[in-house]
């Protein structure tokens, strides 16, 4: 009976470094496909004017965006103490910014991206 439990656990032991070594062999091509994506990404990189579609055109897609960027640098908290938000779309570029309260002291975010992209330009916070 020992020795069955023995071949079993052996077995299943033989079978788990098997499968982590397949799934190691994945990852890492994977990996390497991710690499050929990129390199091929940036040697073909496409002008905003060949793209046949906005890929941030309304405002609360616009205000997502940059809350994704803002909450992980300044902190969500810190960011939405400078609602309401200032938002304009001009020439294509969503213009991003704070608002200080009356009578606080420090600055608030700016944040200009492209809606054709998602290319920022400006990403500042005064103090």
């Amino acid at each position: 009976m020992r020795i069955r439990i023995i071949i079993v656990l052996i077995f299943g032991l033989l079978i788990s470094k098997n499968i982590h070594a397949q799934e190691s062999e994945k990852n890492g091509e994977d990996h390497e496909y991710a690499e050929q994506l990129l390199k091929y990404a940036l040697k073909n990189k496409s002008e905003r004017t060949k793209m046949n579609f906005k890929l941030i055109p309304k405002k609360q897609n616009a205000i997502n965006y940059a809350e994704i960027i803002l909450f992980e640098l300044y902190g969500k908290k810190n960011i939405e103490s400078e609602k309401p938000y200032q938002i304009y779309l001009i020439k294509d570029y969503w213009i991003i910014t704070g608002t200080l309260r009356k009578g606080a002291k420090g600055g608030v975010f700016e944040l200009v991206f492209d809606s054709w992209n998602g290319k920022v330009l400006i990403l500042e916070h005064g103090k």
